[in-house]
């Protein structure tokens, strides 16, 4: 029987605290960057215990997704089953969480051998925690998208994209400059909370490596697409609202959760202006996005 105690992380992300506690093995956790960053003293709002050694065996449990990656869900009466697998180390499952059907209370079990992905030799990190983390949104907290999310100055931009659109790029452009902090560069949570919408960084970071664990209040949104000129078009809410479900993590597990997404991705895109931004790769487009939000020309191209 192991309780939480001394062998105990707690992670803060989207304002959710989530605990991990160590048990059935010597030593403690290992944190790596940017984990790191996401450590918290707060009382969690979900907690798990992690097991070390053998797993319990999926069988007989019903399939009810498979990302088509690295990790599959499964369901028995009220139980969720999160096995993630790896070419590399065979085709047994090297790790499982049991959780409860609210996610907010299980148990991780870990094989030896397990990816370290930024938790030390408990496999920890990525994508069991980012798993776990989604669910617990779902059941009516937020939601987590594909989007890089930027303060400048204390207002909120968020530049939502699918692989590829530029997301990473955009970090890039707005990192060197004044008052501009990078709370992700490719996943961001997304909260309705003190009066408004605030984006959330995550520890899930893309190509340019960086995340915060900060929020800001969200004043704008934009949907990425690579161009040779800068231009806005106005997303009007039902365009908005598929545009932004199409760069989520939805639950499609989880019916309710798909109904939350839906209703709460409505309300950003009746609340916030959207608009999808078609940008070149330089530092004219963060000029063009800081005008455009001063009530300035909505176009401009390279000199």
């Amino acid at each position: 029987m192991c309780g939480h105690g001394a062998h105990e992380l707690r992670f803060e992300i989207g304002g959710v605290v989530l605990s991990l506690a160590l048990c059935g093995a010597d030593g403690s956790f290992e944190v790596d960057e940017p984990y790191r960053l996401f450590l918290s003293g707060k009382r969690p709002e979900a907690a798990f215990t992690v097991r070390w050694g053998s797993l319990p065996a999926p069988a007989s449990l019903e399939k009810v997704f498979d990302s088509g990656g690295s990790w599959k869900l499964y369901r028995r009466r009220e139980t969720w089953y999160v096995v993630l697998q790896a070419p590399a180390l065979g085709p047994e499952p090297y790790q499982i969480a049991v959780v409860e059907s609210d996610f907010s209370k299980g148990d991780v079990y870990t094989r030896d051998g397990a990816p370290h992905h930024g938790l030390g030799a408990y496999g920890l990190g990525y994508p069991m925690l980012e798993v776990l983390f989604v669910n617990l949104l779902s059941r009516g907290r937020g939601m987590l998208l594909h989007a890089c999310a930027v303060s400048d100055n204390g207002r909120g931009f968020l530049f939502a994209g699918t692989s590829g659109a530029g997301k990473s790029t955009m970090a890039d452009l707005w990192k060197e400059r004044k008052g501009a902090v990078i709370l992700s560069d490719d996943r961001v949570i997304v909260r309705e909370m003190d009066g408004g919408f605030w984006a959330y960084g995550t520890p899930w970071h893309g190509d340019a490596r960086l995340c915060s664990p900060e929020r800001v209040r969200v004043d704008h949104v934009f949907v990425l697409r690579h161009s040779d000129e800068n231009t806005v078009r106005r997303l009007e809410a039902p365009n908005a609202l598929t545009s932004l479900f199409a760069r989520s993590f939805p639950t499609y597990w989880y019916p309710e959760g798909i109904g939350f997404s839906l209703d709460f991705l409505g309300r950003v895109s009746h609340v916030v202006p959207c608009h999808e931004l078609a940008f070149l790769p330089d530092p004219t487009t963060i000029d063009f996005v800081r005008a455009l939000n001063d009530g300035q020309p909505r176009h401009s191209s390279a000199p």
